[in-house]
């Protein structure tokens, strides 16, 4: 049993024991505390620190110790993530006055802005003082609360503030945009203590109400410039990005006003200026990425994509961490150095970002994909902008309607070409032509449609449409264009580089001109063209093959072109190839010729002579085509030495006349009419009639499927002859050819191309066969100037009742030198 008369007496003992241990132990702590904090001051730094860390782990909630290990770790720039697991320990009303506003710093560079208000607030309610509101306001205004912000600054007494504490509440509002109050304040706080942090203040000020000279001379007569050096870097990189918005203006206005000449002058100064000052750069880092931020925003706005990228190393750090506006620009530089993999990823990251993508953001993400082929992504993003951009903008006056948000307009825009860009040109050409009811002052829809009409091989329809504007000023750079690339469609030679002079000098940077440069460069290259044909043959009857074309046969075309002159006129050297293996021998037919062509505004003409490499059989052959509008066309051909059958040619000539009738309704829908009389002096006329109709039937960004039925009727006379040559024949024949677009790169592109046709041949004194035919080719786009195809096949056809069974290889390409 505890005696209870003894509880008095030990717990007195225990006191007097306990006192002066305490008291031993908090001057030990004391000791080592300043043993550490004696380190740090010598500069060993880490290990005074690691001391401090060491005595926290056995004295985690002593107040002092975590104050000195907060305000030493903060000055000298130690203080990260990993230490906030300290701060549980404060005891705000215990927690030491001095380093209060140090832990408030710590939190606010780790972006700690939630639990730095939270210490203010309650440091606030121990020592009431207008200071706390000051640093309230500057967190908030820095974590983006703006209606906050203003309301704790709101609470402010200036009058009772330092001139530190001034300088940071002009900071504040200078970050709330509030230019005015900012430098109200920042006045007040130079004239309690000009000390280098209110003169900063008070220039920023400036800066921030663009009153650039009152900074420049603030500078100079306070010299600031000597004490201070970055404050003119500062003042210059604002001189620059404000004048790089305003040659951005200057820029706009021109084109508006159809002084597209003048565009670029004030980028170009400002750009040259600031290649100038590179050199000036200080070492200090921030300065140096604010001036490659604008560097790189202004070279991508002028197009100088190349020379933007190769200003990133420059600003060391990773693009993903610079400001939004300069990803949006070198997304863009990407974009246009065909680099899209890389703008994708920049323009998705700028999605991400708290209300700042725009529709030039959505429609840079969308090329982006497009380049790459991603054809449903970006229809996906076509779906997501209808959602997510606003469709009407309203104004504040009283009485004014809601009208359709400018974005939204852009917007229609890319959803048409959308369309055309999935290789669905009905739909886009339905779309526009609905745009344009609807909305018949938008001169950029009727633009886009004729684009769209011009892609459906109708030219002179979208020259058409583009005269609605007639007369209307000033003309737009995008009308222009188009009516350029239509004089080109309708080989307007004279119109169309009357049209790119003017447009090269108003507007050089366009893709459009740059593209038209190009192709008129193309015409003063000479170009070289060639096709040929190797097949094997046989037949049941083999006698067959001796009336054909033999067991083997190939055929070959070159023709090298002269560089175009005088506009519209260009000579060519002609080489034609037939050769031929019968039971008898080989058969050969070689003929090489020189002529000339003309093209002017949708008439052609040529004139070949030629004749073998014998020396003999010298002919003439003359060709003329005429498209009469965008539907209807018609060809002539006239040819004194016509291609004869082999077995003819050595002893026999021939004539032949052709007329052709075409028509199409656009790129999808085609048919046409030949009519061939061929008179061979061997005694026989023959005469051949043919007809095609055209429709595509399949249509996607990759995949093209067309049917194609054709009809044949044939006559000749009645002789003895050693060629194939019926009195009567006819074939109807089937043909469905897929295209697969395979790879693209740009200009390059690599396609596959699947043929099957199946039919009935028909021949006098014969019954009607079957006809098959199977071909298989490659399409190769080897760059802007240069392609070729090759590809094999395989036939099977009646003649005289027997089937001759092919087996055949094709190869072509063309190219300019």
């Amino acid at each position: 049993m505890i005696n209870r008369t003894m509880i008095i007496p030990l717990s007195c003992f225990t006191i007097l024991i306990s006192q002066p241990f305490n008291t031993l132990l908090a001057q030990d702590i004391s000791h080592k505390r300043e043993q550490a904090t004696s380190l740090i001051y010598q500069g060993k730094i880490e290990d005074g620190l690691e001391k401090l860390k060491n005595m926290l782990k056995e004295n985690p909630s002593d107040q002092k110790l975590l104050a000195d290990y907060i305000v030493l770790s903060y000055n000298n720039a130690r203080f990260s993530k990993t230490d906030l697991k300290y701060l549980q320990q404060i005891k705000p009303a215990e927690f030491p006055e001095y380093a209060q506003i140090n832990l408030i710093k710590a939190l606010r560079d780790q972006k700690e802005f939630g639990l730095a208000q939270s210490y203010i607030q309650q440091f606030a309610k121990q020592r009431p003082a207008s200071y706390w509101n000051v640093w309230s306001g500057v967190i908030y205004a820095e974590s983006q609360q703006k209606d906050r912000a203003k309301h704790a600054l709101s609470l402010v007494s200036i009058d009772g503030l330092s001139a530190d504490y001034l300088s940071l509440t002009a900071y504040a509002y200078r970050l709330l945009e509030m230019p005015v109050e900012s430098l109200a304040i920042a006045k007040r706080a130079v004239q309690a203590n000009a000390n280098n942090e209110s003169h900063s203040q008070y220039v920023l000020a400036l800066l921030a109400n663009s009153d650039y000279f009152t900074a420049d001379q603030y500078i100079k007569n306070q010299r600031l410039d000597i004490n201070q050096p970055q404050l003119k870097h500062v003042l210059k990189l604002n001189e620059f990005s404000q004048y790089t918005q305003q040659a951005i203006q200057y820029y706009q206005v021109a084109h508006q006003q159809d002084r597209g000449y003048q565009a670029n002058l004030k980028l170009d100064e400002i750009l040259q200026e600031m290649r100038a000052y590179e050199t000036q750069l200080p070492d200090d880092i921030d300065i140096r990425r604010r001036f490659y931020y604008n560097y790189i925003y202004a070279l991508s706005f002028r197009n100088l994509s190349s020379e933007a990228l190769l200003q990133i190393p420059k600003a060391e750090q990773p693009v993903k961490a610079m400001p939004p506006y300069v990803r949006q620009a070198l997304a863009a530089a990407y974009l246009r150095e065909r680099q899209p993999k890389q703008a994708e990823s920049l323009y998705t990251s700028l999605l991400s970002e708290k209300n700042y993508a725009d529709y030039e953001v959505y429609e840079g993400l969308y090329y982006s994909l497009i380049e790459q082929e991603k054809f449903r992504e970006a229809n996906d993003i076509i779906n997501l902008m209808d959602q997510v951009l606003p469709t009407y903008q309203y104004s504040n006056a009283k009485g004014v309607d809601r009208t359709t948000h400018s974005n939204r307009y852009e917007f229609y825009n890319l959803k048409g070409l959308n369309y055309a860009y999935r290789n669905e040109l009905d739909k886009a050409e339905h779309y526009f032509e609905n745009l344009v009811d609807h909305a018949p002052n938008h001169a950029v829809y009727y633009n886009n449609l004729a684009q769209v009409q011009r892609w459906r091989e109708k030219p002179q329809q979208s020259e058409h449409t583009l005269t609605q504007w007639n007369g209307v000023e000033p003309v737009t750079q995008f009308t222009r264009i188009n009516h350029m690339q239509n004089a080109q469609a309708l080989s307007d030679i004279q119109e169309w580089r009357k049209t790119y002079t003017f447009l090269a000098e108003h507007e050089p940077d366009d893709t459009g001109v740059i593209e038209s440069s190009k192709f008129l460069g193309d015409r003063d290259r000479a170009t070289i063209q060639h096709s040929s044909s190797f097949s094997k043959s046989e037949a049941d009857n083999p006698d067959i093959l001796g009336r054909l074309q033999g067991s083997r046969e190939v055929e070959s075309w070159t023709r090298l072109n002269s560089p175009w002159f005088a506009d519209n006129f260009r000579g060519f050297v002609d080489h034609r190839y037939r050769w031929a293996k019968y039971d008898f021998g080989k058969l050969d037919d070689q003929r090489i010729g020189v002529g000339a062509e003309w093209l002017s505004r949708r008439k052609h003409a040529t004139l070949l002579v030629s004749q073998t490499t014998d020396g003999d059989r010298l002919g003439a052959q003359l060709g003329w085509s005429h498209w009469l509008n965008d539907h209807w066309n018609y060809m002539l051909d006239y040819n004194s030495q016509a291609a004869i059958p082999l077995q003819a040619q050595d002893e026999f000539d021939g004539k032949s006349y052709l007329v052709n009738l075409n028509w199409q309704a656009h790129e999808s829908r085609k048919a046409g009419l030949s009519y061939v009389y061929t008179d061979i002096n061997d005694g026989n006329l023959r005469q051949e009639l043919s007809a095609y109709f055209k429709q595509q039937i399949f249509q996607g960004p990759k995949h093209q499927t067309v049917a194609t039925l054709s009809g044949y009727y044939g006559k000749n006379d009645v002789l003895d002859v050693s060629y194939f040559n019926p009195e009567h024949s006819n074939s109807f024949e089937l043909n469905i050819e897929h295209n697969w677009l395979t790879w693209r790169h740009y200009e390059r592109n690599f396609n596959q191309k699947l043929s099957a046709t199946i039919g009935a041949y028909n021949q006098k004194n014969y019954s009607t066969e079957p006809i098959y035919n199977l071909s298989y080719q490659h399409e190769w786009q080897l760059s802007r100037t240069w392609k070729m195809d090759y590809g094999i096949g395989y036939s099977v056809h009646p003649y005289d009742g027997n089937d001759e069974e092919k087996l055949y290889a094709v190869f072509g390409f063309e190219g300019r030198f």
